[in-house]
């Protein structure tokens, strides 16, 4: 159990809220979860979510300590966020040796911080608690992103242990001397069952709600194959083949030739995805699948794969 006791700065505020801020790897599901469950309480009483709480009130809160946003040490932060639910239901190792990690990031994690991101709750962050708890995190070997996938997108990630297998992994990113295929659930069929997209894109001026690409003759040059795997129910699944890597490229290529993916808000179908996914996840049906190419230190050819999210089979069915 962990007590907050209320000073007059927070005073008159809803325990919602200032949960939220206490508890930054919590969603406010989980939040009111905790309340309706019994697990927040004020001056030993149970509230409802919209309780006004008052200076001197003391909060109990029957979650670990590793869950409380505080003032800390680095050190501190990284020792805890391992002990998280969080970091429990958020980080998975799909490969590791001695130069690099290999991970599979679930939907809707951010993989680097950045504005709003700032609380341990991305995948960077989540790597070097992993390493921390390992022993093994210094100035020297901090763990780095080789490359990025979107947010909303499931699937492979790689990480670097240091700078020099970073530069090496970028060099191999860069010589395109690597595989990188995706899955992707879309509706329609595409034209053709198998077949080459090459398209100019570039980043579109309407930004209110973040970045968005769209086909321009005079933008920066696209080029993906793809291939039909399955077609059932006026729904694809698709194995994309990425020989460029531009921001949202799958998802305005596969627009482009009329077969959105599913759960796609900014370039998707909304009135096909409201019809599909009354009964599975509403997320992004995207993954990045497979990862092959020659290893920088070891020589040998590495490939790894992260098995496609049952909800992709399931909405095909």
């Amino acid at each position: 159990m962990v007590q907050i006791s209320i000073g007059k700065d927070d005073s008159g505020c809803r325990i919602d809220r200032i949960l939220r801020k206490r508890l930054p790897l919590k969603s406010l599901s989980e939040i009111y979860s905790l309340i309706r469950k019994g697990k927040i309480l004020v001056d030993g009483k149970r509230v409802k979510q919209n309780f006004r709480v008052q200076e001197s009130n003391l909060i109990s809160l029957y979650v670990d300590q590793s869950e409380i946003a505080q003032k800390r040490n680095p050190d501190q932060k990284l020792r805890n966020i391992v002990k998280t639910d969080f970091y429990k239901r958020n980080f998975s190792i799909l490969y590791e040796d001695n130069y690099l990690l290999a991970c599979n990031k679930p939907s809707g994690l951010v993989v680097h911080p950045g504005t709003g991101h700032l609380n341990g709750d991305t995948l960077i962050e989540l790597a070097s608690g992993y390493l921390f708890e390992k022993g093994v995190l210094s100035n020297e070997s901090e763990p780095a992103l080789v490359h990025r996938i979107d947010r909303d997108t499931s699937g492979i990630i790689l990480i670097a242990k240091n700078k020099s297998i970073l530069r090496n992994l970028h060099d191999i990113f860069r010589s395109r001397d690597i595989i990188k295929e995706y899955i992707a659930i879309c509706h329609h069929k595409p034209p053709k069952f198998e077949d080459e997209i090459i398209l100019g894109i570039s980043k579109s001026h309407n930004l209110k709600k973040g970045t968005k690409m769209r086909v321009r003759s005079d933008g920066q040059q696209t080029r993906s194959r793809y291939r039909v795997v399955q077609y059932q129910n006026d729904i694809s699944r698709v194995e994309v083949f990425l020989e460029t890597g531009k921001t949202h490229q799958i998802r305005v290529q596969m627009a482009h030739i009329g077969a959105p993916i599913v759960g796609d808000n900014r370039y998707g179908d909304s009135e096909a995805d409201n019809r599909v996914l009354k009964f599975s996840p509403n997320r992004l049906y995207l993954h990045a699948f497979k990862l092959s190419f020659i290893h920088p230190v070891k020589k040998n050819k590495l490939t790894i794969v992260a098995r496609q999210p049952e909800e992709f089979s399931d909405l095909i069915k």
